[in-house]
């Protein structure tokens, strides 16, 4: 079997999608599997080159997002490399130029096509003050995913929203967690070496600083533990986006932004904090959900978007109420008087996460390509 994917986001953009295009092509390479990755090109250097062959395609910055780029590729560029491969299955990532160019392909060829949703684009548009488009959008991914054999989805709440758009032909395709990279209770801060009453507790956030992320109720929730308990508490920040520069203007003095952090760096801020928080309540899945239990910390969220696949209220987190700055303070609260419930979810996060590898959820994707080849063959030698 030989794969095509078009995307129009890869490395080195630091997002959930790229993460798992990276451990998915480190995964075919594994088991020989041939693919080939049509992907944007980028400006910033590659820290760590893919295993995976990558075309790249010119591109140029999104207007009301810098880091994403878009890419219009010229279509007979893209069939003489896409030809070359000759790809038995294609599976479209998203779907703007690169995923548009894809389908095309993909059609024109006979080839069949399989999708996934990341994204949730119709949500984004009401935080950048497009919500007028809404109606529009959804009406192309009706079309855009028309098309495809199998959807893919990350989390179950995902899945219901697009069944209820009219989207159909949909199948979990869940994520995983190295469980290996991120490990409990490896940090170096005193929160981590014999906890006393008096540490400040660590939370932690990690993700794009972006108005879609409700970090304006991070940022309230935090002056209100600054007021109700002085010097109990800090915050880490880790990541970077359009908000930054207004996060970090007037932030309190326990507050660190880090930037961007990968590796063995990332791994090591989850394990240096006592508690992850995570107010976006417009996630597909949340890969970082995961990288924090399986760090173990727990989950202060939301009760909205594919984060309620994993966050078991009072078990391995807390589901605050979606931008709910009281509820979300209130949550925080809770896990700073009650260190034994904070302690029992943290081991409890640490063991929900050990059941969920990578290679379970890539050799399922798998199995679901080659089902779709076998329907699309026997299909194709079903008399008329």
């Amino acid at each position: 079997m030989r794969i095509a994917y078009f995307t129009d986001t890869f490395m080195p953009q630091i997002n959930g999608v790229t993460n798992t295009l990276e451990k998915l092509g480190d995964y075919l390479v594994s088991k020989d599997i041939k693919h080939m990755f049509f992907a944007p090109q980028y400006l910033s250097k590659i820290e760590r080159p893919p295993k995976s062959p990558v075309y790249r395609f010119n591109s140029v910055s999104f207007p009301i997002y810098p880091e994403c780029r878009l890419s219009i590729p010229m279509y007979s560029n893209l069939c003489k490399v896409a030809d070359s491969f000759s790809p038995d299955i294609v599976h479209l990532v998203t779907p703007l130029g690169i995923g548009l160019m894809g389908l095309r392909y993909a059609r024109e060829r006979n080839i069949p096509v399989v999708s996934s949703f990341h994204t949730n684009f119709d949500i984004y548009l009401k935080y950048y003050r497009f919500e007028y488009l809404e109606e529009m959008v959804w009406n192309f991914f009706r079309w855009f995913h028309s098309f495809c054999s199998v959807n893919f989805c990350p989390s179950y709440d995902t899945a219901k929203t697009l069944e209820s758009k009219g989207i159909n032909n949909l199948k979990i395709w869940s994520r995983g967690i190295d469980t290996g990279k991120y490990t409990a209770r490896q940090g170096h801060l005193p929160s981590k070496q014999g906890i006393s009453l008096d540490t400040p507790t660590t939370f932690l956030y990690v993700g794009r600083l972006a108005p879609e992320k409700d970090l304006d109720i991070l940022m309230d929730s935090i002056e209100n533990i600054n007021r109700l308990y002085p010097e109990k508490a800090r915050f880490v920040i880790v990541g970077d986006g359009p908000m930054s520069k207004k996060l970090k203007t007037g932030a309190p003095a326990n507050v660190c932004f880090t930037g961007y952090l990968r590796g063995e760096r990332l791994a090591e801020a989850y394990a240096s904090a006592d508690i992850f928080v995570f107010p976006s309540g417009t996630e597909t899945f949340g890969n970082v959900i995961l990288e924090a239990m399986a760090s173990g910390l727990p989950v202060i969220g939301v009760n909205s978007g594919g984060v309620t696949d994993n966050i078991i209220h009072r078990y391995n987190g807390l589901l605050c109420k979606p931008r709910d700055t009281e509820s979300f303070t209130a949550g925080i609260a809770d896990l700073l008087e009650n260190r034994r419930l904070a302690e029992a979810m943290s081991k409890n996060a640490r063991e929900y996460t050990l059941q969920k590898t990578w290679d379970k959820v890539f050799r399922q994707l798998v199995y679901d390509y080659y089902s779709v080849l076998k329907s699309c063959r026997q299909s194709l030698s079903t008399p008329a």
